[in-house]
């Protein structure tokens, strides 16, 4: 079969289309046949070495695949061949024709689900958990989320919209702003050019957001304690643009009055969880099934242009999510 490999960490340059043997899935694995593949800025992190969970290499990058049953290894149950399932392998295996993989990285699908669509279930169900397992006990009348054009944002608005949630929309680019508007943004804010807590306190009558999705932090990452609302939250899903100048909990003392709570969040805080991993998951496609959120693809590449995807993805120039195809 055909694959991409990185023997090392590094640019898009480590990505290579390798000819490998397809693998036999042994006991509680289920091979799956790709039809789609998900690509997305954990792959960046996998492929850069910054991925906790990055495992020997060599590797084969990507977490998100759609696809059916070629094969299940003994012991596996309920799963026939043919079926159309998603892989969501956290530890990577999708860029590749075949994946062989535990059985509790499979969840069927219903057939009427796109595969273009099916890969961005996982950013779905991550913006699911976000809005209602993360910011649990948080009054959600305002929300604000930066990088609100890739994958996840894009997946935070469109819920958003279902919800009728108010977002506020972060973005690095007026062209980014008008892709999260179109996507049903109340606001948008282009934090390239503008001061992000004077811009949300103006659009929140000086209110500010009850929740902040933040996947930068930075070092000017407490400064934004001051568009919270009384009682605000912030959920960190990520730090890319690395750590914060100031000592995080002296600024929250200095805010004080509105009582500010800060969160880091990632999804394998349900390794440990599988039940409520595997709930999150039924309701995401639930969503799907009934046609109730609008997907962004933002283009379709072939497997052997992974290197290619990647360059777009280090550019910052995805809108929406970027799908592979075998």
């Amino acid at each position: 079969m055909k694959a991409i490999r990185i023997d090392a960490t590094g640019g898009p340059e480590v990505l290579q289309t390798v000819d490998c043997a397809t693998p036999v899935p042994g006991a509680g694995e289920v091979l799956v046949k790709a039809a789609a593949i998900g690509a997305g800025k954990p792959d960046v992190l996998f492929r850069t070495g910054v991925y906790r969970w990055l495992p020997p290499l060599p590797a084969i990058p990507g977490a998100e695949m759609m696809g059916h049953v070629a094969a299940v290894g003994p012991g596996v149950e309920g799963l026939a061949t043919g079926q159309p399932v998603l892989v969501y392998a956290l530890k990577g295996g999708c860029y590749a024709e075949y994946n062989a993989v535990p059985v509790d990285a499979v969840t069927p699908l219903p057939a009427s689900i796109d595969p273009d669509f099916a890969v961005t279930i996982p950013n779905y169900q991550v913006a699911h958990a976000l809005l209602t397992e993360a910011a649990r006990g948080a009054r959600t009348r305002w929300i604000y989320i930066n990088g609100a054009a890739g994958g996840i944002g894009s997946a935070v608005i469109d819920l958003c919209r279902i919800r009728g949630l108010a977002v506020i929309a972060g973005a690095s680019s007026a062209e980014k702003c008008a892709f999260a508007l179109a996507r049903g943004a109340t606001h948008a804010l282009d934090y390239s050019r503008e001061s992000v807590v004077e811009r949300v306190l103006e659009l929140t009558a000086g209110q500010g957001v009850d929740l902040s999705l933040d996947h930068l932090i930075g070092p000017k990452f407490t400064d934004t304690l001051g568009m919270l609302a009384p009682f605000g939250l912030v959920v960190s899903f990520n730090m890319l643009a690395g750590w914060p100048e100031q000592d995080l909990f002296r600024a929250m003392r200095a805010h004080l009055p509105r009582s500010p709570a800060v969160r880091c969040f990632t999804m394998h805080s349900y390794d440990s969880d599988p039940a409520t991993r595997q709930r999150l998951m039924q309701e995401t496609i639930e969503l799907f099934s009934r046609q109730a959120v609008r997907p962004a693809i933002f283009r379709r590449m072939g497997l052997a242009d992974a290197r290619a995807a990647h360059e777009l993805l280090d550019a910052r120039a995805v809108l929406g999510k970027l799908v592979l195809h075998p």
